[in-house]
């Protein structure tokens, strides 16, 4: 049955082939068969069959001798001849005569086409966008025939083509196409995981031209513009007008087309804060000035100032109105159709430097700086009340009462509001949305009421959003200010001197701390300190040394550090040390000198202390726990259990050390593990606990030692 599959499939596909070399060379194999039925049965002999796909149309078709021998196995009659009426229909479609279905025709559905994919269905506007789309490109009557039939003669497919391939055709004939778009002609048209039908794609440009549809647009005429699809937006003239919403009441809704229109502002004001804008992000306006000003003049157009304003990013700070009114103020009083742009950089760069400050004595330096940090933030409350649009009495008093209540909520409940707030603020400016506040606050608990919150949003909102961290600053809680005069505060007593650790002024121990760093990470402070003797004289200075060694990684502290440059200190020189003594001392980690005179001498290597492993601390009554877990354990050593070679199995790296999940797994596999409480072996573990980087493991080598020697030393073995 597998083997009828795989014959039906390949005879498919061969079918598939001629009907390609039919659509590409205009092939009618009825023309070719005909002739040689004159009875018209539809049946003519296997070498009348054979002859035809292998003499005349081999070159046109490409079959094989296997390819042709299956075909005429696949339509033979039981009388030997071959139903070439079948292949006809196959390829072409057609249905000469009319004839009634007979049995022979039932033979076309043992194989039939492969079901078309489901990702061809496509919603209402996709198929309207794609459409359009096909009617765009179809407008264009871009020849793209031709290179679809130059990719079947190479390929010699039936109709697919690669998705790449696709793409390549379609951007060599100038038909660029958005990848939305391209995506959309894919599941379109696609007929597996990496091909697609072009004839079926070549049929709809060709009923699009049949029905006369037009493209989009007079814009997409243009043989180089990129075909995009894409539906223009809603015009919105409710935003453009900057209606405020406040007739319509209080909203929940925080679009930014529904945020009421900005008072108008003083000229001062805009000043101060493009100032602003410029030293915060800092800005050298000349950058985006002197470019449009070939003969330095100092002057230019109107439209080339807005443009290098937009290009500085002023247009988050200055609404249009607020930019023409700028423009006017820098216009030539001479020519009303250029703009001093030299005055505008002066203006701007006032928060940096005064110009000609020589001239003016009596001029104070900074006093744009100053008079610009007392600026309120952009947005706020503050800045609403200096343009006339403060808030009431009453909205002061329910902010205050909502500030009083979140307070209070926090400090009964120990809430914390920073970090709720503080994984909402992307930009770490201290600001979150203010579609999150009621979010955060309804998470936490802290629930004051709704106009309870829109008075904090109108107290704490600016141009960045909700300044969190302006609330916290007011929430909390500061002592009352007396209004009596307050008396001089008390002198606050010194604190006793304290006595210096022993083992800081120990210069053995001070020793053996920098030996140890060099053996465990192996550094060479020679090579830091050496630097600074340029003379060679084998002394540095103390800032020097005290400098090398910090960049060598050893960490001392100052009392150390005075001990240790205390005793290496050049003798007449107080304030050099002796580098090289120094490090000739702490060199024996690595070498040992002087050991040509003694042949006999084995070096040992220095073993920093906290390089050994500390032994395990156990009370007395921990270790009789030990004692009762190590005699249950000893029954079963490891001449009966055989347990360490779990043990080695579950060691992959061959340390002498597993953790303390696969030491239960190991006494699990032997049935050890039920004999000891979950206490004992918590003590056990500990007793033969292992430190290795930053986890705790368990001397198992150690522990089947110890299992061993009490088994042998047992009362009950013999002697």
């Amino acid at each position: 049955m597998h083997d009828t599959i795989v014959r039906l499939a390949d005879v498919w596909k061969t079918c598939n082939k001629i009907r390609a070399a039919a659509f590409r060379v205009g092939l009618n194999l009825w023309d070719w068969y005909r002739p040689l039925d004159p009875e018209g049965n539809s049946l003519i002999s296997e070498s009348k069959f054979v002859s035809i796909l292998a003499g005349p149309l081999r070159s046109v078709i490409g079959l094989s001798d296997a390819e042709i021998s299956q075909l005429a196995d696949y339509f033979r009659a039981q009388d030997g001849r071959v139903l070439y009426h079948q292949l006809c229909q196959i390829i072409h479609g057609e249905d000469a005569g009319g004839r009634d279905k007979s049995s022979s025709d039932c033979l076309l559905e043992a194989c039939p086409p492969p079901p078309e994919p489901a990702c061809h269905s496509l919603d209402q506007w996709q198929t309207q966008r794609l459409c359009c789309l096909l009617a765009t490109i179809a407008a264009r009557e871009v020849p793209l025939k031709p290179y679809f039939q130059d990719y079947e003669l190479v390929a010699k497919n039936d109709g697919r083509i690669t998705f790449a391939h696709f793409a390549r055709i379609l951007n060599y004939v100038g038909v660029l196409v958005s990848p939305e778009d391209f995506n959309l002609l894919v599941r379109r048209f696609i007929k597996d995981s990496y091909t697609l039908d072009y004839v079926e794609f070549l049929r709809a440009l060709e009923a699009v031209k049949k029905e006369g549809i037009r493209g989009l647009g007079v814009e997409y005429n243009n043989p180089k513009a990129i075909i995009d699809t894409t539906l223009p937006k809603l015009s919105r003239p409710e935003v453009e007008a900057r209606l405020s919403t406040a007739p319509l009441g209080e909203t929940e809704v925080f679009h930014p087309a529904l945020m009421p229109p900005r008072p108008s502002r003083h000229l001062v004001e805009l000043m101060l804060r493009v100032q602003e804008f410029v030293m915060q992000r800092r800005i050298r306006v000349s950058e985006f000035l002197r470019d449009y000003d070939p003969l330095n003049c100092g002057r230019i157009t109107p439209q080339q100032f807005r443009r290098a304003l937009d290009a500085m990013g002023l247009s988050a700070v200055l609404s249009p109105e607020e930019a023409v009114c700028v423009i006017r103020h820098y216009l030539d009083p001479n020519d009303q159709e250029r703009v001093c742009w030299r005055t505008f950089e002066d203006d701007c760069d006032q928060v940096f430097t005064t110009k000609e400050l020589e001239k003016h004595p009596t001029a104070v330096a900074g006093s744009a700086a100053a008079a610009m940090l007392e600026l309120p933030p952009l947005g706020s409350a503050e800045d609403t009340a200096a343009m006339g649009g403060g808030a009431t009495e009453a909205a002061l008093d329910l902010a205050q009462a909502a500030l009083l209540r979140v307070r209070a909520a926090c400090r009964e409940r120990a809430i914390d509001l920073r970090p709720a707030f503080s994984e909402h603020d992307e930009h770490n400016n201290g600001h979150v949305p203010r579609s999150l506040v009621r979010r955060v606050l309804a998470r936490l608990g802290v629930l004051p009421t709704a106009a309870q919150v829109r008075a904090l949003e109108a107290r704490y909102l600016d141009s960045c959003g909700f300044s969190y961290a302006r609330l916290l600053t007011e929430m909390e809680e500061r002592p009352a200010e007396s209004a009596s005069i307050a008396g001089p505060a008390p002198h606050p007593r010194a604190a006793a001197p304290r006595a210096p650790d022993p083992a800081q002024t120990d210069i053995v121990q001070i020793l053996a701390k920098i030996k140890g760093k060099m053996v465990r990470e192996g550094i060479r402070p020679r090579d830091f300190l050496c630097q600074f003797d340029k003379q060679q004289e084998l002394v540095i200075p103390r800032a020097d040394f005290y400098r090398g060694l910090a960049a060598s990684g050893v960490s001392l502290t100052p009392v150390e550090m005075d001990t240790l440059m205390e005793v290496f200190m050049a003798p007449g020189r107080r304030r050099f040390v002796e580098y090289e003594r120094f490090c000739s001392t702490v060199g024996d980690v690595r070498t040992q000198r002087d050991l040509e005179r003694a042949p006999l001498l084995t070096p040992v290597p220095h073993v920093p202390p906290a390089a050994r492993p500390a032994a395990p601390a156990l009370s007395f009554q921990e270790r009789n726990v030990v004692s009762g877990a190590l005699n249950k354990l000893a029954k079963y050593p490891d001449q009966l259990s055989n347990i360490l070679e779990v043990f080695k199995d579950m060691d992959r790296s061959r340390c002498g050390s597993i953790p303390r999940v696969s030491v239960e797994r190991a006494l699990c596999q032997r049935n050890l593990l039920h004999l000891m409480s979950s206490r004992e072996r918590d003590l056990l573990y500990k007793c033969f606990g292992y430190r290795r980087g930053c986890d705790d493991e368990v001397n198992y080598r150690a522990l089947c030692n110890a299992l061993d020697v009490l088994y042998a030393t047992a009362s009950s073995q013999p002697c």
